[in-house]
């Protein structure tokens, strides 16, 4: 990875876990063991308003945290949205290259190394990548997508 993307990478980062006022959206997670009469199957997290609906997932896919969205009156929206796949690594980043290329999007770059970074672009985006890799090192694919939407023309 370049050193450009990490930076870029840890600003997103930092934005999606809350460091500069923006609060992942996720059920809330307490200490000890769940009460008897409450599932603890993790749930479905919902994408956030005005998130593009050009941009789809592999079947199966479970989102584990999205946050970002901001209202209509700021400048940019910036989407960080993790997930997991129960796939192989190669299988999602075919399946993700093809929705791009299929939904007008241009791939910039395909990175691969422990994990491959899909970087690509449209006509109001500014900046917008994937990361699929296997975190767990059981053979299925978790994936964080960043996308930095170009600010509304006033």
């Amino acid at each position: 990875m370049t050193k450009s993307v990490f930076k870029r990478r840890l600003l997103l980062s930092a934005i999606a876990t809350g460091a500069f006022g923006i609060v992942p959206i996720g059920p809330a997670v307490a200490d000890g063991p769940a009460p008897a009469d409450v599932s603890t199957e993790p749930e479905q997290v919902s994408l956030p308003e005005g998130f593009p609906e050009t941009i789809n997932f592999p079947v199966g896919t479970r989102i584990v945290s999205a946050s970002g969205g901001q209202p209509p009156e700021y400048a940019s929206r910036n989407y960080q949205v993790d997930g997991q796949v129960n796939d192989t690594v190669e299988s999602t980043v075919a399946f993700f290259t093809e929705m791009i290329e299929k939904n007008g999007y241009e791939i910039l770059e395909i990175e691969k190394g422990n994990a491959t970074l899909i970087r690509f672009d449209t006509i109001g985006l500014d900046d917008a990548s994937i990361m699929v890799m296997d975190m767990f090192g059981d053979g299925t694919a978790t994936f964080s997508m960043s996308l930095i939407m170009d600010p509304e023309p006033e």
